[in-house]
């Protein structure tokens, strides 16, 4: 039997919340696309270069997992730009890095629940790989949360 590379990810439900994964895995593609590109504008109300550069490379983990997700799709990744109906960023940069540490925290949610559904080892390792790096954006972001009370405002 041979398999070509545009074969679809085959999945067998084993459990009732498991029964939409395909879906699952669409839907995780989207909020990744929206999360870069909320992500890209908090970069934008960033106070420091340094910040900003830090966030920037968030927007590209989280582009990243939508590659990666898509890839185990067999489908085209979305274009990096932000998909509709995806909340803005406000202009108030310790507001939206609250509302990214919320996204991140219902991220590691979804990335447990997609890895306890896997349908092989392989994919599992796949996905909880990327629910680590949701662990560390959230201490990165909690860390730009605090850095002023290390410094005194700066």
């Amino acid at each position: 039997m041979s398999h070509h590379k545009s074969e679809k990810l085959k999945l067998t439900c084993r459990c009732p919340q498991c029964a939409n994964y395909r879906e699952m895995l669409e839907e995780s593609i989207q909020d990744e696309i929206c999360d870069a590109g909320f992500y890209a504008q908090i970069a934008n109300e960033a106070p420091t270069d340094e910040l900003r550069e830090l966030i920037t490379s968030i927007v590209g983990d989280e582009y990243g997992h939508a590659r990666l997700q898509a890839s185990l799709l067999g489908i085209c990744p979305p274009p990096i730009s932000c998909p509709p109906n995806c909340p803005p960023a406000t202009g108030n940069f310790e507001a939206d890095v609250r509302a990214a540490i919320r996204g991140e925290l219902e991220a590691i949610r979804r990335y447990a629940e997609l890895a306890g559904c896997a349908p092989n080892p392989e994919i599992r390792y796949l996905l909880t790989s990327i629910l680590g790096d949701e662990y560390a954006h959230t201490r990165i972001w909690n860390a730009m949360l605090l850095a002023p009370s290390l410094c005194n405002g700066c």
